[in-house]
């Protein structure tokens, strides 16, 4: 098993301090301590010259949007840009605009692509399928008024980690499906996109990770209603039986991570499809990594493919 020295800091730090598992919290005092967690010194902060907290109207409510946009040389002049729409992760259970802003900053200003970042509704509050009814929402509507946003919607891509990455990969499959208007690529980090736990990753057990089957079943617990959703393809797209006509999609991985079969599963079916697939394994990183760049700075490299991934994908829509 490799660790990176990172992640064996981290691991260190969390043993040392007696961290307790995240199951022993309750949503709410998990949603805090996220916050906490969120906090970036001011030395990493990435400037952005444009960052706009703004919303749509969904099925369910209003839905917070933050929408990141960096004036620079190579799009200043430019009617439209190519945008991300990003999906945080936490579990369905926690997470926000803030959770995930240090990762959305460095996209924007590495890609010269306007960044939105949903901050779709929480479980137990809101069950599933509220967050597939949120994405849906948020993407028809991001799209529609893709004009007053200066967002080009021939070049857009969805993005995000762990469950935000499940509602990427049910985006994306919505979109191929012509259930929401067409997207352009994806970009999954550590996707959660089976919820039957069967895979063998899910016995990756290491003293000081923040992830195991234990916490994987606790946010299953607070999200599905009952355990026959666990096979709904919503809830597990992997299941989709027709993954034909995806999008170019980019996986990245960690090693340590319970989910890690997953990923490496979906990128295997979706080439069974004859889809474009690249696949990155970071194999001495833990899950969450990306969104803790400051204390596992290996995010940096992951953010920095992602961003060229992005690229990728826009330049071939020229």
């Amino acid at each position: 098993m490799q660790i990176d020295k990172d992640t064996q800091a981290l691991i260190n730090e969390r043993i040392n301090n007696n961290a307790p598992a995240l199951e022993s919290f309750t949503p709410q005092e998990l949603r805090a301590l996220r916050a906490k967690m969120a906090e970036t010194p001011k030395e990493l902060m990435v400037d952005i010259t444009d960052v706009e907290d703004f919303s749509v109207n969904g099925t369910l409510g209003t839905i917070p949007l933050r929408k990141y946009f960096n004036k620079s040389s190579h799009n200043i002049n430019k009617d439209k840009l190519p945008s991300i729409i990003y999906f945080h992760g936490g579990g369905f259970v926690m997470g926000d605009l803030e959770s995930h802003d240090l990762v959305c900053r460095h996209l924007c200003k590495q890609t010269n692509a306007i960044v939105i970042a949903v901050d779709y509704k929480l479980a137990p509050e809101f069950k599933f399928p509220s967050q597939i009814t949120e994405t849906k929402d948020a993407v028809t509507e991001i799209i529609k008024i893709s004009s007053e946003l200066k967002i080009d919607e021939n070049k857009i891509i969805l993005c995000g980690d762990s469950a935000g990455g499940a509602l990427a990969t049910v985006g994306t499959i919505m979109s191929r499906d012509k259930i929401i208007p067409k997207v352009h690529g994806q970009i999954l980090v550590y996707p959660w996109v089976d919820m039957t736990m069967c895979r063998r990753s899910m016995d990756i057990e290491l003293e000081g990770m923040i992830l195991n089957k234990k916490t994987i079943e606790y946010f299953v617990n607070h999200y599905l209603n009952s355990f026959e959703e666990q096979v709904d393809w919503r809830a597990s797209p992997i299941l989709t039986p027709n993954l034909e006509n995806m999008p170019p999609t980019y996986i990245f991985g960690a090693g340590l991570d319970p989910l890690v079969d997953e990923g490496d599963a979906y990128k295997r079916r979706l080439l069974s499809f004859g889809n474009e697939v690249h696949y990155r394994l970071f194999p001495g990183q833990m899950h969450a990594f990306v969104s803790n760049s400051v204390q596992l700075p290996t995010a940096l490299i992951c953010i920095k493919e992602m961003s060229e991934a992005a690229i990728t994908i826009f330049s071939k829509l020229e």
